[in-house]
């Protein structure tokens, strides 16, 4: 454990990550995938199924924008054949604590591999600084371009297994089509002028974009940034402009900024309901990908579609 240690502290150079190009790590019975939360674990054990081993780096359920690498987690990922993360800073010091350890462990970042032209970039909070947004897989489409890069990565990794991972990666697409088609007609029963989501913060840009949702928020895409009397009363102009009727929550967030956005709203005569919560970093209790949007399209079309 003290070399481990030593090696943290002495290895301050970068590891370089060659974006979409499979890492070659060292042939295991079972390679062991470290993922960097449940939502990317969930992806890797739908490819991977029981061929691999996997961990996570994050509890579940908590927000990855606050994450930190403990001890524990150096030595998982240290003991580990390949690190799968989003990317986009997301998952916190994670990326910091990665570029610690440097190549002791192949990590790769799904972010980098999608086309540069899907990202959507925010504007920092008092800066003229813009960051990619790294909520991505809000939008299948998306999601299966991770999908083929990871099972390209594991399959590099195991020849022996790789027709299994290639299919189940079809498979897996074809999960992906079926719930963008349910999305798209679910999304029919909202009129348009209704199309509105507003959060906490920018988790569904992506969503938006593919769906065809105005989103709103009170801090973009990471949860670090103070929010302020002037964020909420700056969002409440906006939301009394386009007669706002419903906010949502988030299961990773507290509803504090939400309800006194609410609150605000109702001491200047405009009511608005929450329309329930929505997984915006969590998959939710014991759901898998295809579960949470599902829970998410429903819980936005119960909220916004006409009673």
């Amino acid at each position: 454990m003290k070399k481990i240690y030593l090696l943290v502290s002495i290895l301050i150079i970068g590891m370089v990550i060659t974006a979409c190009e499979p890492k070659t790590v060292k042939n295991k019975h079972k390679s062991v995938i470290m993922s960097s939360n449940e939502i990317i674990d969930d992806l890797v054990k739908s490819i991977g199924g029981n061929f691999i081993e996997t961990n996570i780096a994050m509890r579940k359920g908590n927000d990855p924008h606050s994450y930190t690498a403990t001890e524990k987690d150096i030595i998982r990922i240290t003991d580990s054949s390949l690190i799968i993360y989003n990317g986009g800073n997301l998952e916190g010091r994670l990326e910091w604590a990665l570029s610690k350890i440097g190549n002791i462990t192949p990590a790769v970042s799904i972010i980098d591999c999608l086309p540069k032209d899907k990202l959507i970039y925010d504007k920092e909070k008092d800066s003229d600084k813009r960051q990619v947004n790294p909520h991505f897989w809000h939008n299948p489409v998306l999601w299966k371009i991770a999908a083929n890069f990871i099972a390209d990565n594991l399959a590099s990794m195991n020849n022996v297994n790789q027709q299994i991972y290639f299919q189940n990666e079809e498979v897996l697409l074809y999960i992906l089509d079926r719930l963008n088609n349910y999305i798209k007609e679910q999304i029919k029963k909202i009129p348009i002028e209704k199309r509105i989501i507003v959060t906490e913060h920018n988790a569904f840009a992506y969503f938006g974009a593919a769906y065809g949702f105005e989103t709103y928020y009170l801090q973009g895409a990471a949860t670090s940034s103070e929010i302020t009397s002037a964020d909420i009363n700056n969002l409440a102009d906006i939301l009394i402009e386009k007669n706002v009727t419903t906010l949502f929550l988030e299961a990773t967030l507290p509803d504090k900024n939400i309800r006194l956005l609410q609150s605000t709203l109702k001491a200047r005569g405009h009511f608005v309901k929450i329309g329930g919560t929505l997984y915006s970093d969590t998959l939710g209790y014991n759901n898998n990908y295809e579960a949470m949007m599902r829970h998410n399209i429903d819980t936005i079309v119960d909220a916004l579609s006409p009673k």
